[in-house]
Order: structure tokens, then sequence, then C-alpha cells
């Protein structure tokens, strides 16, 4: 019972998230109807869907504090990378061709270079960043300057789209009811009905979600503590065992799974309307956004409200490495994998999924090993 509490309020929130990840589908979509292909996921599409990693780590660091906090938001950040890396474009392009008769999809060799080595440069530059196990506000600072010199370079390198006239309106068959909508978490229909979209409803749409995911992402964050700790207290139920395990163990992946939704939902919906560079780089882009952004902007904050610097002691910094390098290495095998060849097909995207897995069963090796210092 002590496990089940937090692995259904885990998966409770999931489903939140996901169900919520369909109004950020509808309100990027129409916010960057304008981009074009490659641009939008790797900006709108990945700072949309990625908004979870960054209540994740504000909570985890104001919530656990020092050590333990950052182990929880590095943990959240660099379990979202690689299931982005090698989850999200398989599951998509393997939905198209399971459901075409495609055998092959095509993306483009530049959208996967780009955002890939741009990806490789943030991660060794994290490593840089944490070597000396003191992390201050410059630190954060530095991640955010990144991501705006990526920003700056993808707008100047990649061309913008043409105007799009989108139009979604529902028939009379598609349209719900508010009662309906409230018992799937429809938020969509929820707040604006069956109304037709239009510029405030989207960033209404894009600004309520986020806001909806925020809070969920608080609880998510108390049942990954719940998890990870030797024993727990649940109000008015009582007190319970956990699984006794690191954080960032927990973190790496329960709440990275968690918070990856809504990354699968529109690398999934772009991939099935052709748009097969958008659902590559909105998992490239979201990567490079939880490095930067969602680290970033929780380690300035944090450092800088409180005056203080974070030391990681000996053992976290041999965790971090430890997954440093499985994360490294997934991350060039993953790019190795969607560059070279004519596209992906069914059986690399097969091969990315038990790539996850075997690192997923590493996971669980390593955190049978060690057992929490407090």
């Amino acid at each position: 019972m002590g496990i089940l509490i937090p692995l259904v309020v885990i998966a409770f929130c999931g489903y939140i998230i996901w169900r919520a990840g369909d109004s950020f589908v509808e309100g990027s979509n129409y916010i960057g109807r304008n981009l074009s292909e490659g641009v939008k996921g790797a900006t709108i599409n990945a700072v949309a869907s990625s908004m979870p990693e960054l209540f994740i780590a504000l909570f985890f660091l104001f919530y656990l504090k020092d050590n333990s906090g950052f182990s929880g938001s590095l943990g959240t950040s660099l379990g979202s990378v690689i299931f982005n890396s090698l989850i999200i474009p398989s599951v998509a392009v393997y939905n198209v061709i399971l459901f075409s008769k495609k055998d092959i999809v095509p993306v483009s060799k530049k959208v996967i270079l780009r955002d890939g080595l741009w990806l490789l440069a943030v991660e060794i530059l994290l490593i840089v960043i944490i070597k000396d196990s003191i992390i201050d506000w410059l630190d954060g600072l530095l991640l955010l300057i990144i991501y705006a010199l990526y920003l700056f370079y993808i707008f100047k390198t990649m061309k913008g789209g043409e105007k799009v006239d989108y139009d979604f309106t529902l028939t009379d068959k598609e349209k719900v009811s508010f009662l309906s909508a409230f018992f799937v978490f429809d938020l969509r229909t929820m707040l604006i009905g069956n109304k037709k979209l239009n510029t405030p409803l989207a960033w209404f749409l894009f600004g309520f979600s986020s806001l909806v995911i925020g809070l969920v992402c608080y609880f998510l964050v108390i049942a990954c503590d719940w998890l990870g700790s030797e024993t727990y207290s649940v109000p008015y139920l009582g007190d319970f065992y956990g699984l006794n395990t690191p954080i960032l163990f927990i973190a790496l992946i329960f709440a990275a799974i968690g918070s990856s939704f809504p990354d699968t939902i529109i690398s999934i919906k772009d991939a099935k309307d052709g748009n097969y560079d958008d659902a590559v780089s909105n998992a490239y882009g979201s990567n490079i956004f939880n490095l930067c952004i969602a680290l970033g902007i929780p380690l300035f904050l944090y450092t800088t409200i409180y005056d203080t610097v974070i030391e990681l002691d000996k053992r976290t910094m041999e965790m971090i490495f430890k997954i440093w390098i499985w994360f490294v290495g997934l991350t060039a095998v993953s790019i190795y994998t969607y560059y070279f060849g004519k596209g992906i097909n069914k059986t690399r995207s097969v091969a990315m999924v038990i790539s996850y897995i075997v690192f997923i069963v590493y996971v669980f090796f390593l955190a049978s090993s060690i057992s929490p210092s407090n």
C-alpha cells in the first residue's frame, strides 16, 4: 500500500497532464500556425509541452531544498531528455507506420543535426557546470543565455512559414456537453465550449493549461517524495513505507515519464498530420528547454531568493556522473539512428524503445545498490 498510493497519485497526475496537453496542442498549433515546420516544433510546441518539467523542477527545489531538491530537479530533466529522445519520435513514427501504408517516415536531417548537436552541447555544458559540486545563480543564468542563443540560431537559420488559415470548427457530431467534458477533463470544451478558436482564446487555453499543470505537478512532486522515502505520512490515512530510494532515481523514471505526456501527444499528432519534422524537433527542442529553462530558472530563482549556493555531496555526484554517461551515450545513439538512412522505420523505432527499457533496468539496478543517506 505504501508504494501503491504514490504510484496512483503519479498516474492520476500524468492523466491530468495528458488531458491538459490536448489544450496545449490546440493553443500552440494556433499560436504557431505561421511558423515553418521544424521551427514550431522546436519553439512553441517544445515550450508548451515542457511546462511540466519546469513546474516539477521548481517544486522539487523549493519543496525539498538544496541537495535533494536539485537531485529531483536534475533527475526529472535528465529522465525527460532520455524519454523524449528515445521514446517520443519512435512512438510517433511507429503510429504513422502502423496506421498507414508507409514503411518508412522521412525526417529532415537538417532538423535532427541542428537540434541534436545543440542538445549534445548543452549536455556537455551541464556536466561542466556541476563538476565542481557547487551550483550558484551564475550557473542558472548561463543556462538561460544558452537557450536564448539557441532560439536566435533557429530563427536565423530556418525560414518562416506561410500564412495559414487555421479553421477549426466542430461539427455537430464532434460537439460535446460541459458535463461530458468534465468527466474526461476536456479542458478545451470546459473553458471555451464549442467556440471557434482565435488568438485570444488560443493564448487563454495555453495559459490556463499551464496553471492546471503547475498545480498538478506540485502533487506529483509530493508523490515522488513519498515513493522515495523510507517512511511517509498521508493526512487522514496514516504512515506508510516507501522504496527508500534516492530521489534522483525516482524523478529519473516516474516524474520524467509523468511529465512527458504532453510531448508524446504533440509529437504523435504532428506525425499523423504529416509534420514529421515537428514530431522530431519537438522532442529535441523540449530536451534543450528541459536542460536550459526547466533547470536554469529554478536554479537562478532559488539561489537568488535564498542568497545561497547548492552544494552537492560526493554520493550525489557519483550517481549523477553514472547517469550522465548513459545520458550522453543514448542521446548520441538517437541522433545516429534518426540521422543516417532514408528515414525512420519500424525496426529503428522498436530499437529505440528497447534502448530505453535497458536504461530503465540499469537505473533500477543502480538504485538497488544505493540507499538514501537521510
